[in-house]
């Protein structure tokens, strides 16, 4: 295993940084963003001739394997996998006991790397029906749109240093946010909580997708507020006559730039709306989604909200029949 991991700790970096398809970009020297959160106060340095890392407000760190284990959200047998199916290497110890293809037959494909799996920091509970309630009453949804969600595992609960704490994921348990009830930050630069193992390729809701037809739309909204606010509307507009099928699917976080493979199978060619904050973050994010849906078929439109805005400032203005209809003109 020591020729694999010394052949990655020949490549600087930043080789790493683009072959992983991380956001953002590796600068030779200063601070810069992390590519493994959202970093407003950009925290994250390279050192050593580029092969060494350091996130210096979470305190991780290391060399390039350190990253790339970092990156993948996995052990070292994962990144192991993941450098033999990408660079084609295989190990000395095991060249000769590995059967050389004939020149007319192609090598038989290597695993994909393990998934990531988030690692959680206490226990997700569904909550009683007095915590939905409060929480309802807090965040100013409907009691029915809190229920729905943790009947749907798209809201969980836990406590983590004594703190009530929401959970936005859902039931493939891949991507994740956990946030303050009480709407405090976690730290003096992080509002959500730091989780190790996110695959923030991964839609949250994604999963639901699986038992709608294909002709159910989607709402595509960013963070893991407007998440919530908009299956709070979407109830909204059920109970208030609507009948067309959407579903609520969150990005979490303006630096998603990458869909994964069965996240894009399940959205393949559905009629989408995005809605992204007013600001030049949601702007990329809205050009580069809408230029990626509609590279995998998709229909797409999008809601333009005003500068320095998100969906929840608008919450109690929106109109959830317009927001849900099929005109381009949202």
């Amino acid at each position: 295993m020591d020729d694999v991991f010394a052949a990655i700790k020949q490549h600087p970096i930043s080789e790493l940084w683009a072959m992983l398809g991380l956001p953002g970009e590796a600068k030779p020297r200063g601070a810069m963003r992390s590519p493994f959160r959202e970093d407003r106060s950009p925290s994250f340095s390279l050192f050593a001739d580029g092969r060494a890392w350091k996130d210096h407000a979470t305190g991780d760190g290391g060399d390039a394997v350190e990253f790339a284990r970092h990156a993948l959200g996995t052990d070292h047998a994962g990144v192991r996998a993941w450098w033999m199916e990408r660079g084609g290497i295989v190990p000395v110890n095991e060249r000769r006991t590995r059967t050389i293809p004939s020149s007319n037959k192609k090598p038989a494909p290597l695993p994909p790397p393990p998934p990531k799996s988030i690692q959680w920091p206490a226990e997700l509970v569904e909550g009683t029906e007095e915590t939905w309630r409060a929480f309802a009453k807090r965040r100013g949804l409907p009691v029915l749109a809190v229920s729905i969600a943790v009947r749907h595992g798209l809201l969980r609960f836990c406590r983590i240093e004594g703190k009530a704490c929401y959970v936005v994921t859902d039931a493939a348990r891949r991507c994740a946010e956990i946030r303050r009830c009480d709407g405090q930050w976690f730290t003096p630069r992080h509002k959500p909580y730091w989780l190790s193992g996110v695959d923030k390729s991964w839609l949250v809701g994604c999963e639901l997708l699986e038992r709608e037809p294909r002709d159910t739309a989607v709402l595509l909204v960013e963070g893991c507020t407007d998440f919530l606010s908009a299956l709070g509307l979407y109830v909204t507009y059920r109970k208030t006559g609507g009948t067309a099928c959407w579903r609520p699917l969150g990005l979490l976080g303006a630096g998603c730039t990458r869909l994964a493979p069965d996240a894009a199978a399940l959205i393949r060619g559905r009629y989408v709306r995005l809605v992204t904050d007013g600001d030049d973050a949601g702007d990329k994010m809205r050009a580069h989604w809408t230029a990626l849906l509609r590279a995998i078929g998709c229909t797409v439109d999008s809601v333009t909200l005003p500068r320095g805005t998100d969906l929840t400032d608008h919450y109690a203005a929106i109109h959830p029949h317009q927001l849900f209809s099929r005109s381009h003109e949202a």
